[in-house]
């Protein structure tokens, strides 16, 4: 009988593994003939995030050149490394524009003509489509398949598994419409899950289905229906995270609408008549900080002082796998690294230092630089607001437009830098569990994400001219929604600040938070003790028990109810999260990531198991 290993989910992590099956497999299992089925409810090879068929106005925030699902140098493997082409680098393979290749020589007969299109508007430094970004991944699979050795077989499978059993020792996969997959070795690899909203977003809902009101739930934009949401009227946006881009993309150009520019070079968006009006808001107010431009290749990470490369290879040294060291000192010695990079930067601007911007003060802070229209305090009205965002958003094209020389860019950068290298940290287990939560999760992480994970900056420039426009207009802090009067009504701190509409987009997505999720296999998991959620102990004694799964911090073996670890069930990715942290951004090239190296534990995991199996069945 063949060895059996099951992926469920078949995006980027799935490759990754896939990928890490096939380079290992004659080095740990050479004797065993394997089948890895790799199960996917969207689209094997792309997944739900980067199905194909997805509206190309979607883009990635990620650069090109970063973009991988291969190892590299920096990922500790059990076989040979076999590594691959960033997403930047195979671009240029298939257009011919490197190693002397013919265009079109590595894609299959019948790929859409717009792939070549978009291939040679690749650089380095942009950002491509998401659907883009999925083909590069279903060709990525594509390969790893064509490079499996004798005995390695893949079976691709489009399905929903919700439930997972074990019957005589294997593991029994349960898909939706009633297949059953015997493995002997399961990776949870289904990377994005969302959830249903919380109590308030429910409480919208039936308001509206009550009323008649247009109210778009939280979830992904490109599984959305957008045809309800009316044109030439208000319409309340809740959220301004990477989603809300995606809204307001389809919502406007996705309508026939185009931007231009000027003369002077200004963007400017004509309108087709059937865009809706946004009114945006959110708890903190302004979007995620955008990426920056550079014209070609990526410069160097910006490097940090205390917290350098040489600083965390000592502490690896010194504190791998002991959980010892307090976050809440690498937090706060990170703080006065971001102020000393960001003065050094002004410093050495030729053309001077810029003044801070709004709701900062000249020494770079983090808190302020993440949220600067909540650290701004008290508006006084609603011109003193609408002032404030005419200086932050005139002050943030200057910080995208030149990213080398702008000091608070380049102490974003830094905060990149610092965020790949602490997860790498969690990875190796040298912080106290309890401030990886309280400290990382709950403090760092939210501020990262706003400072490092912004849109294109494109995107950006984009809703600068919409809002010139009169097409979107950015609230104040503090955003809450009622229902009154039939109409959805939307209040900041700014007083006075009151408008109404008859609709709402719920622009926020719910993810890492399984106490809501909507997939049917971790919820099935968790209601029969075959899961639970992580929890560490704090420094008073007391319980802090998160929403993600707890998994062992070596193999990523799921946990059960009662404590024990299942040696045949690996869990990869967000659902893990706080454990693996940093899960929810794809793997970046040449930086040991988190996502390839759990792609090789899960590999070398699965393939020592089943080895060990056919010796036993020998005996």
């Amino acid at each position: 009988m063949d060895a059996s290993v099951v992926l469920v989910g078949g995006g980027p992590r799935a490759i990754a593994v896939a990928a890490r099956l096939v380079a290992d497999h004659p080095v740990l299992a050479p004797d065993v003939e394997l089948t890895v089925h790799v199960v996917d409810a969207v689209e094997v090879g792309a997944g739900r995030a980067w199905r194909t068929d997805q509206d190309r106005l979607l883009l990635n925030n990620t650069y090109c050149a970063e973009t991988t699902v291969f190892a590299d140098e920096t990922v500790p493997t059990a076989g040979p490394t076999r590594t691959g082409p960033t997403l930047a680098e195979w671009a240029a393979m298939i257009t011919g524009d490197a190693d002397g290749r013919t265009g079109g020589a590595e894609l299959p007969p019948g790929t859409a003509p717009w792939v070549l299109e978009e291939a040679r508007t690749i650089r380095p430094a942009s950002f491509p489509t998401r659907a883009f970004q999925g083909v590069y991944f279903r060709w990525a699979f594509d390969r790893v398949v064509r490079e499996a050795p004798p005995g390695l077989r893949f079976r691709p499978r489009r399905g929903r598994v919700v439930a997972l059993h074990e019957h005589d020792g294997r593991q029994q996969v349960v898909l939706a419409d009633g297949e059953r997959i015997e493995a002997d070795v399961v990776v949870l690899a289904q990377g994005l899950l969302t959830g249903a909203g919380d109590t308030e977003t429910a409480r919208l809902a039936t308001a509206a289905e009550e009323l008649g009101l247009v109210h778009v739930p939280p979830g992904l934009a490109a599984e959305q229906d957008w045809d309800v949401v009316p044109a030439g009227r208000p319409v309340l946006v809740r959220g301004l995270g990477a989603n809300f881009f995606d809204v307001v993309g389809l919502l406007t150009t996705g309508r026939g609408g185009r931007f231009a520019r000027r003369g002077d070079g200004e963007l400017v968006y004509l309108a087709s008549g059937r865009e809706p009006q946004l009114v945006a808001g959110s708890r903190h107010a302004l979007p995620y900080r955008a990426k920056a431009w550079f014209a070609d290749a990526l410069p160097r990470p910006v490097e940090l002082p205390r917290l350098s490369a040489s600083w965390e290879r000592s502490v690896l040294a010194e504190h791998a796998g002991r959980e010892d060291l307090d976050a809440a000192e690498t937090l706060a010695a990170l703080r006065a690294d971001l102020a000393d990079v960001h003065a050094a930067a002004r410093a050495a601007d030729p053309t001077g230092p810029a003044p801070p911007g709004p709701g900062t003060t000249g020494r770079f802070d983090l808190d302020a630089a993440a949220h600067p229209a909540t650290a701004h305090g008290p508006f006084a009205d609603e011109d003193d607001w609408q002032a404030f965002v005419d200086d932050y958003v005139a002050a943030e094209l200057d910080r995208i437009r030149r990213p080398e020389q702008n000091a608070d860019k380049i102490a974003h950068r830094a905060v990149d830098t610092a965020r790949r290298r602490i997860s790498r940290l969690v990875l190796a287990r040298v912080f106290e569990p309890a401030s990886v939560i309280t400290v990382l999760r709950d403090v760092f992480w939210p501020r990262a994400l706003a400072l490092a994970s912004g849109p294109p900056p494109e995107r950006f420039e984009q809703l600068v001219a919409l809002r010139r426009a009169g097409l979107v207009e950015l609230l104040g802090p503090g955003l809450r929604i009622d229902v009154e009067d039939e109409r959805f009504v939307a209040r900041t701190a700014v007083p006075g600040q009151r408008r109404t509409a008859h609709a709402l987009v719920d622009a926020r997505v719910s993810l890492g938070d399984l106490r809501r999720t909507d997939d049917p296999l971790v919820r099935s998991q968790l209601a029969d003790g075959q899961a639970r959620f992580h929890a560490v102990r704090g420094p008073d004694g007391g319980v802090i028990e998160t929403a993600t799964l707890d998994v062992t911090t070596d193999e990523f073996l799921l946990i059960d109810a009662a404590g024990r670890p299942h040696p045949r069930r690996v869990v990869l990715g967000s659902p893990a999260g706080d454990i693996q942290w940093y899960a929810a951004i794809g793997a970046i090239a040449h930086t040991a990531d988190k996502m390839l190296v759990g792609a090789e534990r899960a590999a070398a995991h699965a393939l020592r198991t089943v080895a060990r199996d056919q010796r036993l069945r020998r005996h």
